[in-house]
């Protein structure tokens, strides 16, 4: 790797929520950045309240190619990040039977495929470098089937699985794999979900600014699965226990309620 001055810190879906407190984060504990997102302006807008050298991609991550991008730009640079997140995703709401099968496709594209492809490269990139960390954004919805989030919470679901044993074949090689698992947070998922405006979502929605912190230090610590508030950590440890059934009763009621 050739001398620079700062680490480098990539961060995927970056223009807003969780994945633009991330960059606040990372620019504040002096890493330099690369943000990843669809929408060129939010990152510009970003990228100027960020006291960092600041490199910006506006990719969206389901298009051929896209990630074959991000591996160019770093091997065209020779820099090996000493951070990379995945946190571009997204979820939709409603009836599994009744949603555009093209959508459905896309998002698995999104929340399974790219983050895979961008973690496994990026982990060989590491372990060659004896150092990394790599944190992939889940959700809480991946400890629980999650009716009406049906696709959503098995992408996240996967995220979880991928996440652990990856972080399970890299023990001892310098690089450290965190799944964090957010909980409702108020970012644009909602909207993007097709939540009304009158649904309950934000009212149960934390602030970013504290889920970003969460993940971030969780990341920071090295530590596998991150969760964030006692209530969503409750609620993870007890789906261990209820019956399977019940669980996916419960989720189905709650989850019903939020439209």
């Amino acid at each position: 790797m050739p001398d620079h001055i700062q680490p480098l810190a990539v961060i995927t879906g970056a223009s807003s929520g969780i994945g633009r407190e991330l960059a606040k984060l990372a620019a504040q504990k002096g890493y330099r950045l690369l943000l990843i997102a669809r929408n060129m302006r939010a990152l510009e807008v970003l990228s100027r309240d960020l006291r960092t050298e600041t490199h910006l991609l506006a990719l969206d991550l389901t298009a051929a190619g896209a990630v074959d991008q991000i591996s160019s730009w770093l091997s065209d640079r020779q820099i090996v990040p000493e951070i990379f997140i995945n946190n571009a995703g997204f979820g939709a709401f409603g009836p599994a039977s009744d949603m555009d099968e093209a959508m459905l496709k896309k998002m698995i594209r999104l929340n399974v495929m790219a983050l895979t492809s961008l973690s496994l490269r990026m982990a060989r990139r590491m372990k060659r470098e004896g150092r990394g960390r790599i944190m992939n954004v889940a959700s809480t919805a991946a400890f629980q089937p999650c009716p009406y989030l049906g696709v959503y919470g098995a992408t996240k679901s996967y995220v979880l699985s991928f996440t652990e044993s990856l972080a399970e074949e890299l023990k001892g090689s310098g690089v450290t794999v965190t799944a964090f698992c957010p909980g409702p947070t108020r970012t644009q998922f909602g909207v993007t979900a097709g939540l009304s405006q009158e649904s309950p979502f934000d009212r149960l929605s934390a602030d970013p600014e504290r889920v970003a912190e969460t993940g971030f230090k969780g990341m920071m610590a090295g530590r596998v699965v991150v969760l964030d508030g006692a209530a969503n950590r409750f609620g993870a440890f007890m789906t261990r226990f209820l019956p399977r059934c019940l669980v996916r009763t419960i989720a189905g009621g709650m989850l019903a309620k939020l439209k």
